[in-house]
């Protein structure tokens, strides 16, 4: 699955971010609006504001009345308008201002710019009497500041609350894809592989599912690989150790028989000694398969003497008795050499091996009809090798377990070759390939 980047969790965090922030400011107006709805409705009204401005005319009036307080007296006066945190007083007589306090709003000096401070000032003009004579109090009422600034602050607390939401509850997914994932991971460690990872989408957080998963099919497949290994390893050991004992019961049986000189003419003793030899080469052909198998299988990398060799002549020496055999045996072998000079760095034990093993196979499985074409030739920096034969289709074919070919897979591979097999129904064909340097003719 592609990664793109906008998958990534670090950018979805920032996309939950940007939308919490949409939301919660959407939010925030919305609760905003309400609140100065309900304060304009049940506050700012006619009705209530001048009630309110009537409770406080009463109020400074029998303050006043009941304290004998004199207009002069501007301590006592300030005392009750401190008290009364959001009102303005003002005590005037005709155009004279004689005192004015109180809490005033910034935003009405630009009313009484335009001349119309009636229309936003909720003010109350009454006539008072002091201890030194009358005089008109105004009042005006700023209280509704208070309901503004709780409507500003519940509105703040809306935004906060809505995005501290949105954030928890992304985090709380992130969070929940991870211990699931974690939960997973803990059944793989106590063995239960047959339980899928599941994944969602291609962030992070899948891409590590997806990893972990393919970490889970990869121990199944190694530990199928495993067993079927050790199942094989199994079945042929019983085999080999059958096949050997048979032989080798027989071989032992004809020796003391040779020994003890129990034949009776020439002829039961050559039967003898032949019946010893084909047991001998019984015996070989099973060490041979052991070999192969424990080569195939056994460690990683073989113990080879590399050593550099003129490829032109080691081949017709390699191939030379394979063809000589092939030919006495009734096969057509058709061979073409390398014809340029050039040097090939190989273990010769090993490529003797090698070619041993595709020849015996030719001798096995082979058919009679077509050509053997035995082939090397030159190709850029790398010396390709090609032997090709029919099928046999009698009913003298058995199946191969293709040890020997794994085996030349194997020790070509080591040399830094390649090895290919190319077969179909009638067909077969093996490709090797070595790196060669060419010979600098002097």
């Amino acid at each position: 699955m592609k990664h793109k980047w906008i998958s990534s969790l670090r950018y979805k965090q920032i996309f939950v971010l940007i939308f919490g922030a949409v939301i919660s400011f959407g939010m925030y107006f919305a609760a905003q609006a309400f609140g100065d709805y309900l304060v304009s409705r049940n506050h700012m009204n006619e009705d209530a504001a001048w009630k309110r401005l009537t409770n406080y005319q009463n109020s400074f009036e029998n303050y006043i009345n009941k304290y004998n307080i004199s207009v002069k007296n501007v301590r006592s006066i300030s005392k009750w308008v401190k008290n009364h945190k959001y009102v303005y007083v003002t005590i005037f007589n005709d155009n004279e201002i004689i005192y004015e306090s109180g809490f005033w709003n910034d935003s009405y000096t630009s009313y009484e710019a335009i001349g119309s401070v009636e229309e936003n000032i909720k003010e109350a003009t009454r006539d008072i009497t002091f201890s030194d004579g009358t005089y008109s109090v105004s009042i005006i009422d700023s209280s509704e500041i208070k309901w503004y600034n709780l409507v500003s602050y519940v509105s703040w607390g809306v935004f906060f609350l809505f995005l501290f939401v949105i954030l928890i509850l992304y985090n709380h997914r992130i969070i929940a894809r991870i211990m699931l994932l974690s939960k997973e991971v803990s059944l793989i460690e106590k063995g239960d592989l047959e339980q899928p990872i599941y994944y969602k989408g291609n962030d992070e957080i899948s891409l590590l599912a997806i990893n972990a998963d393919n970490m889970r099919n990869s121990i199944i497949t190694r530990y199928k690989s495993e067993k079927e290994a050790w199942e094989a390893n199994s079945e042929l050991i019983t085999s080999i150790s059958h096949d050997i004992r048979t032989p080798l019961t027989s071989l032992i049986g004809y020796l003391e028989i040779l020994d003890s000189k129990s034949y009776h003419s020439e002829e039961q003793l050559d039967k003898y000694i032949k019946s010893c030899k084909e047991k001998s080469i019984q015996l070989k052909d099973l060490s041979d398969r052991l070999f192969q198998y424990f080569l195939v299988f056994g460690k990683e990398r073989i113990l080879m003497q590399m050593e550099s060799f003129d490829a032109k002549i080691l081949l017709q020496q390699l191939f030379m008795e394979h063809v000589f055999d092939l030919g006495n045996l009734g096969f057509d072998v058709k061979t073409e050499y390398v014809e340029q000079p050039c040097s090939i760095t190989a273990d010769i034990q090993y490529l003797r091996r090698l070619f041993d093993n595709l020849f015996s196979n030719i001798k096995k499985y082979a058919g009679g009809d077509g050509p053997i074409i035995v082939k090397s030739y030159m190709d850029g920096n790398d010396l390709i090798i090609t032997i090709s034969n029919e099928i046999r289709k009698d009913s003298v074919f058995l199946e191969s377990t293709n040890i020997g070919l794994k085996t030349c897979q194997k020790i070509v591979e080591q040399m830094n070759g390649t090895f290919e097999i190319q077969e179909n129904r009638t067909n077969f064909k093996v490709r090797v390939t070595f790196p060669i340097e060419p010979v600098r003719e002097e």
